[in-house]
């Protein structure tokens, strides 16, 4: 994209199907939105004023879900600090980036942000500016660091499990990139079957699906590949006004209105009776697609949510692609779970229990043990 009309095209399209597709399009005042795009795409005089433009649009609509996908960004974090943290405690660092060059890692505690005292929730107090200057306690020793933000390579996360004890085994579902394939060519949904028999056939029978790590992608392999445990059927749906679209799981496929989006390969574990034990664990990362999938389980018999609330990100982003390569994705519709309760601030764990990231899967995990204390007294009331 090389021309001063082509960028001017690109805004002029973006900008009416914000308008028209976005949930909240209601809410903005338009004309003004509109009036600073066009300011920030003369100002630049590039493709980062049409970007600038368009994540202004985005950022008015107020949902804090709806943003601009790059068009390398299943390969590159852009501008990335590279950590995650809760309330003040570091929960994620990622691989190669500047807080894992700052000796940063889960379990440290960040006591101020740019001098100022860290609040609640997540990032709290971080800004998007290049610089940022974290007081942190690491083992119980203060000290100072500065971070500067860089082009990081992405790195994704594959879906493990592992046997806890006796008939009990965990399941680990990350976030899942817009492909759903890995570098080896194997799927997203593969690798949890293939996950999902191995701990079969180790003679697991009752589960824990860890969605803590969570933060969202590609909902419809994570669907395929954890399917056998949610159940058979209708799981959710997302929802707008009186329009309704459930998502489903039937035998390996993951789909929507008669559309297969996903598919498992192969013999597929048995989907389980509604009845069933399963301990689905949440945190404050868990997001988005990670949400969805949380509400698939709700409305279960045999489910019990364990940890803290997700991060609140429960609707529906649609992708709109663009000419210059890159993506909207807008948020278009409430979520839903298999009985029609909508879910507008999250999801909310039946069992509250404060994530200890220090410890984070290990035997000592808080969340986890509370879990396999449940399915060890679901055992013994049979």
């Amino acid at each position: 994209m090389n021309t001063e009309v082509s960028r001017e095209a690109i805004l002029s399209e973006a900008l009416e199907l914000i308008e028209r597709e976005a949930l909240y399009a209601h809410r903005v005042n338009w004309p003004e939105v509109t009036s600073a795009c066009w300011r920030l795409l003369v100002e630049h005089g590039d493709v980062s004023g049409l970007h600038s433009a368009l994540r202004h649009a985005l950022e008015a609509l107020g949902d804090a879900h709806s943003f601009l996908r790059l068009p390398d960004a299943d390969s590159v974090h852009r501008g990335l600090l590279g950590l995650y943290y809760v309330a003040g405690t570091v929960a994620v660092v990622f691989p190669e980036s500047p807080a894992e060059l700052a000796g940063l890692r889960p379990g440290d505690r960040i006591l101020k942000v740019q001098g100022q005292p860290v609040g609640d929730g997540v990032n709290a107090g971080l800004s998007p500016e290049p610089y940022v200057h974290l007081e942190i306690s690491q083992a119980g020793v203060v000290r100072e660091v500065n971070l500067v933000r860089a082009d990081v390579p992405v790195h994704h996360a594959t879906p493990v499990g592992w046997r806890l004890r006796d008939d009990i085994g965990l399941v680990c579902l990350p976030e899942c990139h817009l492909s759903g394939v890995f570098e080896d060519g194997e799927t997203y949904q593969q690798k949890v079957r293939d996950v999902l028999h191995a701990l079969s056939r180790a003679g697991v029978r009752r589960w824990v699906v860890d969605l803590r790590l969570n933060l969202g992608g590609n909902m419809w392999p994570m669907l395929s590949g954890i399917g056998p445990l949610a159940g058979e059927g209708d799981l959710g749906a997302f929802v707008r006004e009186q329009e309704r679209w459930p998502w489903r799981y039937e035998h390996g496929q993951a789909s929507i209105g008669g559309d297969v989006l996903a598919q498992t390969a192969g013999d597929v574990l048995p989907s389980l009776s509604e009845t069933v034990p399963v301990a689905v664990l949440t945190s404050a990362l868990t997001a988005s697609s990670g949400e969805i999938i949380a509400l698939s389980f709700l409305g279960r018999p045999g489910t019990r949510v364990f940890g803290e609330a997700t991060r609140g990100l429960t609707t529906s982003n649609s992708l709109y692609e663009l000419a210059d390569g890159s993506a909207l994705l807008l948020t278009t519709a409430m979520d839903a779970d298999r009985t029609g309760k909508i879910y507008d601030h999250g999801v909310q764990p039946d069992v509250v229990v404060v994530n200890d990231w220090h410890d984070f899967r290990t035997d000592r995990d808080p969340v986890v043990r509370a879990a396999i204390d449940w399915l060890e007294l679901r055992s013994s009331s049979r």
